[in-house]
């Protein structure tokens, strides 16, 4: 929304009836929203842009996400199917987006989500350096309630980090969660059984391993 027109009419909506003998005030508190709103729409068009400019997107499932103390940064951690785990960076803390995606990691551990990642160069401290290429985390979506099927593979090597690379015991969680012993895993029995098994704090020491 662009039209300054607009955008008043649509500050005036969201502040209400002007109250009496208050008309600068009132004039005041709907520049201010139609400001917000302007910005907010060109940070909407640079998010829309930076999404449609990815060209990796893969399913996974986050396993984990932490904070890198030195660059403030959020790092989301994904299973991604038929490719093996992924460290993705995200944007930094202090920045809404940073804020925004972190927070949605943290909520999608353990689900199966669409991934938007793509390549970004990264300066080094050293100039004479090359910049370095890092996998960059831009959006993650839920597709909703789970209806697909996940290859045992994948599955069981998820059961393996969430209970941090311990292969006898992933073996006991997955028959006892009742999964199939063979063939595709259902997603929604898959997240339950991830569900019973993962520490509070997120599962620790995650290593790649072969199912069993």
């Amino acid at each position: 929304m662009t039209d300054p027109h607009q955008l008043i009419i649509a500050a005036a909506q969201a502040a209400g009836p002007c109250p009496p003998r208050l008309e600068a005030a009132w004039h005041n508190r709907v520049r201010a929203i139609a400001l917000n709103l302007h910005l907010d729409g060109m940070r909407l068009a640079a998010d829309i842009a930076r999404i449609q400019a990815t060209k990796d997107r893969v399913r996974g499932i986050p396993t984990r996400v932490e904070i890198e103390e030195s660059s403030n940064r959020g790092f989301i951690y994904v299973k991604a199917l038929g490719r093996g785990e992924e460290r993705l960076r995200a944007d930094r803390l202090e920045n809404d987006s940073g804020q925004q995606l972190y927070a949605l990691a943290q909520r999608l551990v353990g689900r199966l989500v669409r991934v938007y990642k793509t390549m970004e160069s990264v300066q080094v401290k050293d100039g004479d350096r090359p910049a370095n290429r890092v996998r960059v985390a831009v959006h993650l979506v839920d597709p909703g309630p789970a209806d697909g099927d996940i290859a045992e593979s994948d599955a069981k090597d998820l059961m393996i980090q969430t209970v941090g690379g311990n292969t006898e015991r992933a073996a006991t969680a997955w028959q006892a969660a009742g999964l199939p012993s063979s063939g595709p895993i259902p997603q929604d029995q898959l997240e339950r059984a991830l569900a019973a098994v993962r520490p509070t704090d997120g599962p620790a020491g995650l290593s790649a391993s072969s199912a069993w």
